[in-house]
């Protein structure tokens, strides 16, 4: 089957190259394509990168991380309404700020990150780090694992989540946030919308697809969440690769009216998926 290429977008974050990004029909999500010999660890060496950032030191990163802890107490309530037990896996956990923050709401936290500099860093803040899953070994221990914007970065998602049949408990609940290709913001920047984020994001989920993919896997959906905060942050990202005179207040403007129109669609700029483990369900 032909892929269609939707975008020709540029890496605005470290060296400016630009990928192209397709849409897979029967998959129901768009793939950037990158060559398979392209080191990818090179795209993540910025002090820029959310995930990764330790220091507030702009009037942005001072509300990114107000608005970080907000989000990190709404997901925790997500958690609290869905799952009863209290062992995480935070896969693809950055620096360790959510698994600090589960850990001192007395949950059993264990943290999976690839990145040297950040689980060294996690480490250093008394966190339990692993860097790589076989590390986790085959044993059933978690109820629930966390991926907040992790899924899109990965090779091989699908392989993952089989993976984590072997770690989570009978009817243990996964948590995947990831941003969403149908929501009012991205058809809006198209090329520009900053959650494209080439080429660290390699997948461009939307519901249907990611629905699709979990089900395949063993997992029914259980719920679904906006995350309202995400589309202003998108937004203002995507007018500063515009070069808007005034990216804060047009992205934040733009963020409005992408929730609005959601607030109709629910296709939010992201969204978080609660997915159930369900042993012996069919493959459609």
């Amino acid at each position: 089957m032909k892929k269609k290429i939707l975008f020709t977008v540029k890496d605005y974050l470290v060296t400016g190259e630009s990928f192209q990004v397709i849409w897979d029909k029967k998959l129901q999500r768009g793939q950037t394509l990158i060559s398979d010999h392209i080191e990818l660890s090179k795209y993540y060496s910025s002090q820029d990168y959310a995930s990764h950032k330790e220091n507030k030191k702009s009037l942005i990163d001072q509300l990114y991380f107000t608005v970080q802890k907000i989000m990190f107490r709404y997901k925790a309530k997500l958690i609290n309404r869905y799952t009863r037990g209290k062992k995480l896996l935070d896969y693809g956990s950055g620096i360790g700020n959510f698994g600090m923050y589960m850990k001192n709401l007395n949950y059993d936290v264990s943290l999976l990150e690839p990145n040297n500099k950040a689980s060294t860093y996690a480490k250093s803040q008394g966190l339990e780090v692993h860097r790589f899953i076989e590390e986790l070994h085959d044993v059933k221990q978690f109820n629930l694992i966390s991926l907040w914007h992790v899924l899109e970065h990965l090779k091989e998602p699908e392989k993952i989540l089989l993976d984590f049949d072997k770690l989570l408990m009978d009817e243990g609940k996964i948590f995947i946030a990831v941003p969403n290709l149908k929501s009012y913001d991205a058809r809006f920047y198209q090329s520009y919308w900053a959650a494209l984020d080439v080429p660290r994001h390699l997948w461009h989920f939307t519901t249907p697809g990611i629905k699709t993919m979990l089900k395949r896997l063993g997992y029914r959906l259980k719920a679904k969440h906006p995350l309202w905060f995400d589309s202003f942050y998108i937004c203002y990202l995507s007018e500063k690769y515009l070069k808007s005179r005034w990216p804060l207040f047009k992205g934040i403007a733009r963020g409005f009216i992408s929730n609005f129109n959601a607030f109709f669609s629910g296709e939010y700029s992201s969204l978080v998926y609660v997915f159930e483990k369900t042993p012996n369900v069919p493959e459609d």
